[in-house]
């Protein structure tokens, strides 16, 4: 199994700007059929009328349309009484209430369906908060409450994302309010209606159901958004709602089962994928709409996920409506980049387990009309598409491959996609090298594979651009040298190979400086090393850059050295900043580098090797007098103008997108060209996903 990406500080990432509901969305889902879902809020005469709006858009925009929202409220101005009179689904019962757990009660009771959603005023949820939840309490019929991860924002801006556990919980409440209950154990909490308002009456409302042994789910999203208004009330010592809340912490049967979903769970054989019936007709309108799904495997910083939210932004300019689905456990990075241009994103991993991921993506497909699947650099994606294609045989399905990996699956991606070829419209890779080893090393024998390369917008990486930290490096940096290496910090792209070369140069010119940018699994062994070799005079770590613009504006020469590659995103950067490269000559760097800007130096090593930190001599030496020979002879002026050229010429992010979207307008427009006698042995599609998801189940919980 592939590894998670190493664990990062999501403040540094998370976006609190980006508050649900600040507008409707584009997309709204259509609404053809009785509640599943019954939304409940007290309202109270205090409340900002503008943060009830945003309330009522985040409801409005869910993906999932078939809730009902009942406002119990003593105010009988309430704002929303004209939206309610437009949308059905909004149902205002005024009336005064002598506690908030009463009015919560009359709310429930006049509910008309099994699950209700407690949404106090003024929060907000994700889009997808009410999909997810809907279907993490139906696959999970032994849960009785769920809650996700919680945005804290207003006054004050955090992220909670704590485990749960129960001892924990009996001291301090750490559920979030934002929660999924079942209707019926809802109204059996004992004294709830009696609860005076000095008393939380969610945390009461937990710890009755752990003494009931009733069984907790938390999702590993950020779904609910709890709006800041004023400092958080505390509970008086020794008062009668502290003795409240102690008495019923004292019965919770700390042995209560939990699911959560940083947790792994395994697959049985008897998991065959079965089809979600809500009796429901598709949310969206046949309007001819081009409507891809995206299945990848996160959102990371790295040059295939910086690909998909380019390819997404590019598509969704084009009048795409685009859905994201995600099979591999991550932190919050790009999400939220993606989330900007896509109707819908789906963590499968936050809120579902394994077994159940083939029936949601069935599910997704048919109620979004989805009129072709893209799939990039998922694992299960692969193991899932025979079983999907046998559910929907006009549809076309293409992929988008980067780059082979023999120490990956003896092939990686490549030979993945090589053995469900049969079941695949196109195939496109970053490289015709990559095609060429489909083709002749690989044996594919499906000839539908076209190399479409990555590119990158000329327009943002432009050297002209002023920029704040343009005068701090410079100064950092003058009258120095500049060789910037710009990357994921692991080791197949040999960073404390980098730092080798930048010793051997040391000795050669003391003008010359090795700027590393980028975070990774081995950033903290590249930091030791730097120390370990006394090269802190000559090399600098500056960690992830959000904007890497201004490392390439004082480089003088970018260096790549990895192992394996496709055609690194790094590359067509660099040269649209004007910075010749010195790279090592794998995967497709030859399609883009020639002689009039850069140099290839054949790597001495093997991609198995990158845990082999004994260098040759001869490969150190090879890259040393490459960087030299840049630094000395090209001529920095005219070179620029060369590499930038060539980016413009054919290399932009413009021509990817408009490739790709010629090739997906003529899939949807042919309709899938695969012959459907493939598609009818379900039975072998059936047992080739289980037996990958129960294997790669059993590795996740040596893991987790």
């Amino acid at each position: 199994m592939e590894k998670k990406p190493k664990t990062i500080s999501e403040m540094n990432y998370f976006n609190f700007s980006f508050e649900p509901g600040k507008e409707e969305a584009k997309r709204i889902s259509i609404n053809n059929g009785s509640p599943l879902i019954s939304v409940i809020t007290v309202y109270n005469d205090r409340s900002n009328e503008e943060y009830m709006l945003q309330t009522m858009r985040s409801l409005k925009n869910q993906t999932f349309p078939f809730w009902e929202w009942i406002i119990v409220t003593n105010n009988k101005n309430i704002v929303l009484k004209e939206y309610a009179k437009k949308d059905k689904r909004i149902k205002i019962i005024i009336e005064e209430y002598d506690n908030i757990s009463k009015a919560k009660i009359t709310a429930v009771k006049s509910s008309v369906t099994e699950l209700i959603f407690m949404l106090d005023e003024n929060n907000l949820i994700d889009k997808t908060m009410l999909e997810c939840g809907f279907f993490a309490m139906k696959f999970n019929g032994e849960a009785v409450f769920s809650y996700s991860r919680l945005v804290d924002f207003g006054i004050k801006e955090a992220l909670y994302n704590k485990k749960l556990s129960i001892s924990e919980e009996k001291k301090k409440n750490i559920i979030s309010s934002g929660a999924f209950i079942r209707k019926d154990k809802f109204l059996e909490v004992e004294n709830y209606s009696k609860l005076s308002n000095d008393v939380y009456e969610d945390w009461y409302m937990w710890l009755y159901f752990l003494s009931k042994s009733y069984i907790p789910l938390k999702m590993g999203f950020y779904g609910f958004w709890h709006r800041n208004v004023t400092k958080l009330k505390r509970l008086k010592k020794d008062s009668e709602a502290e003795k409240v809340l102690f008495e019923m912490a004292e019965k919770v049967d700390l042995k209560t089962e939990i699911i959560q979903f940083d947790d792994s769970y395994e697959v049985s054989y008897k998991n065959v994928p079965q089809k979600i019936d809500l009796k429901r007709k598709p949310i969206v309108l046949d309007d001819g709409t081009k409507r891809v799904l995206f299945i990848l495997p996160w959102s990371v910083v790295g040059g295939a996920d910086i690909f998909n939210l380019n390819l997404i932004k590019g598509l969704r300019g084009k009048g795409y409506e685009i859905s994201v689905i995600t099979t591999q456990k991550c932190d919050y990075a790009l999400r939220q980049g993606i989330e900007q241009y896509v109707d819908e994103y789906f963590d499968l991993t936050s809120f579902l387990k394994r077994k159940d991921w083939a029936s949601f993506i069935e599910y997704i497909i048919r109620t979004r009309r989805i009129n072709l699947v893209f799939l990039s650099n998922s694992y299960y994606g692969y193991y899932a598409l025979p079983w999907l294609k046998c559910q929907f045989k006009d549809i076309p399905f293409v992929d988008y491959i980067h780059a082979e990996n023999w120490t990956l699956r003896n092939g990686g991606f490549p030979k993945d996609s090589n053995a469900v070829a049969n079941y695949l419209d196109s195939t496109y890779t970053c490289t015709a090298h990559l095609r060429e080893v489909m083709y002749k090393t690989m044996k594919r024998s499906v000839k539908n594979i076209k190399p479409v390369y990555i590119g990158t917008d000329a327009s943002f990486f432009d050297p002209n651009i002023s920029l704040e930290k343009d005068e701090e490096l410079s100064n950092m940096y003058s009258g120095k040298k500049v060789i910037l290496f710009p990357s994921r910090i692991v080791h197949y792209k040999r960073p404390l190979f980098a730092i080798n070369i930048m010793k051997k140069i040391s000795k050669i010119r003391d003008d010359v400086r090795l700027a590393i940018v980028g975070d990774g699994a081995a950033f903290d062994d590249v930091k030791r090393y730097i120390i370990d070799n006394n090269m802190q005079e000559y090399v600098t770590c500056f960690g992830l850059q959000h904007d890497v613009r201004p490392f390439y504006k004082i480089a003088d020469v970018t260096l790549i050295c990895s192992l394996r590659e496709g055609l690194t995103l790094t590359t067509y950067e660099s040269l649209s900043m004007g910075v010749p490269i010195v790279s090592s000559n794998v995967g497709g760097q030859s399609e883009l580098i020639g002689n009039d800007c850069g140099i290839l130096v054949k790597p001495y090593q093997t991609a198995d090797e990158q845990f082999d930190f004994n260098y040759s001599e001869e490969e150190l030496e090879e890259y040393t007098q490459a960087i030299l020979k840049v630094l000395n002879e090209f001529e920095k002026e005219k070179v620029k103008d060369v590499c930038r050229n060539k980016i413009i010429s054919k290399f932009t992010i413009d021509n990817m997108v408009s490739t790709l979207d010629k090739e997906f307008t003529k899939n949807i427009e042919s309709g899938s060209r695969i012959n459907k006698e493939v598609c009818k042995n379900i039975e072998l599609a059936e047992r080739y996903l289980l037996v990958h998801s129960v294997l790669e189940s059993k590795d996740e919980r040596k893991k987790y």
